[in-house]
């Protein structure tokens, strides 16, 4: 007969972990005896001891893996026409989150007609042109933002890139699952409109985030871009609005009450409204200076609300989604498609 201490010695495994091998696994252990007060094991307790130590062992190393692979979080920000404002949320929404110890890039994903650096005050001497071109790697593309963030620059005012091809966006979208890797949240911020550049950035991301303002174009336009990657059969995944350039909360709280409500009954989608910005100078002044409105006045209204947003989007994270590649998934789907 064994007490935990003999069986301490004879596997060298320490009593406290033998005492808590025994309470998280009685099914596993031979039956206890109590002999002359003690309570004691018999010889098969050596091995079932060893066997659980392994299976323990086993699933600590397989956690650990998992969480080395974790993948970083691909939000697309979209809106399905211009002037709403989406490349300054973009931009300041990965300031804001870095400001919460989340490490951050954007991907300007705009094709032809990118200005993510404009409004960070930064002068990219590479593009995504030239992975396309030149086979340049990920990592030489991306610059040091505002913050700590990391950009991405698009191809600004280059036709090419605007018309590239099904080949060319997947080689880009390939290169991206490197930076899954190394980091925690990767914003793009897509194009407007309906086109194939903006339909494989959407489908490819983890959570899709629409700018809105109280402009008709920009909900009809919006709602348009929705119903074409439902349609698309677009995988379920969390769809979010922001409500830009508002006077008054209640004006943010209809315009995205009549977004998410033509959603669900039209199209049987949940559509979360997470936030609002209200109209504010500083976007203006600090666009002028080519500085990111919430560097410029952090403490302007749009700042704070921009900062309300970011921690909103923080507390839906979605776990699953991070155990592999948003792009990855995305590339999978393409090649299951033909």
């Amino acid at each position: 007969m064994l007490t935990i201490k003999d069986i301490s010695m004879e596997t060298g495994l320490e009593e406290s972990l033998l005492r808590f091998y025994e309470s998280e696994y009685p099914e596993e252990l031979p039956e206890k005896i109590v002999q002359g007060g003690m309570v004691v094991f018999d010889n098969s307790a050596l091995e079932s001891f060893k066997k659980i130590h392994a299976i323990h062992m086993d699933k600590g190393s397989r956690q650990e893996k998992a969480e080395k692979c974790r993948y970083g979080r691909v939000i697309a920000v979209t809106s399905g026409k211009g002037g709403v404002g989406k490349t300054n949320i973009t931009l300041n929404l990965a300031i804001q989150m870095q400001r919460l110890n989340k490490l951050c890039v954007v991907l300007d994903a705009d094709m032809g007609m990118a200005n993510v650096h404009l409004l960070a005050g930064i002068d990219p001497d590479k593009s995504i042109m030239d992975m396309v071109d030149h086979g340049t790697g990920i990592s030489e593309l991306i610059m040091a933002g505002p913050e700590g963030i990391g950009i991405i620059p698009g191809g600004g005012g280059i036709l090419g890139l605007a018309d590239s091809n099904r080949q060319e966006r997947n080689k880009i979208i390939k290169s991206l699952e490197q930076v899954e890797e190394s980091t925690d949240i990767i914003i793009v911020d897509t194009g407007a409109g309906m086109g194939q550049d903006v339909r494989d950035f959407l489908v490819s991301a983890d959570e899709l985030l629409f700018v809105l303002t109280t402009d008709i174009t920009s909900l009809a336009d919006a709602y348009g871009l929705l119903k074409a990657l439902h349609h698309g059969k677009m995988s379920k995944r969390p769809i979010y609005t922001v409500v830009n350039m508002v006077h008054t909360i209640n004006e943010a709280i209809e315009v995205a009450r009549r977004f998410s409500g033509c959603a669900e009954q039209f199209l049987g989608l949940e559509v979360r409204n997470i936030g609002y910005l209200l109209k504010d100078s500083s976007v203006g002044a600090a666009c002028v200076r080519r500085t990111p409105y919430s560097v410029f006045r952090p403490d302007a209204r749009v700042s704070k609300n921009t900062l309300n947003i970011a921690k909103a989007l923080l507390e839906n994270d979605v776990e699953e989604l991070r155990t592999n590649s948003a792009f990855g998934r995305y590339l999978q789907k393409v090649s299951n498609n033909g």
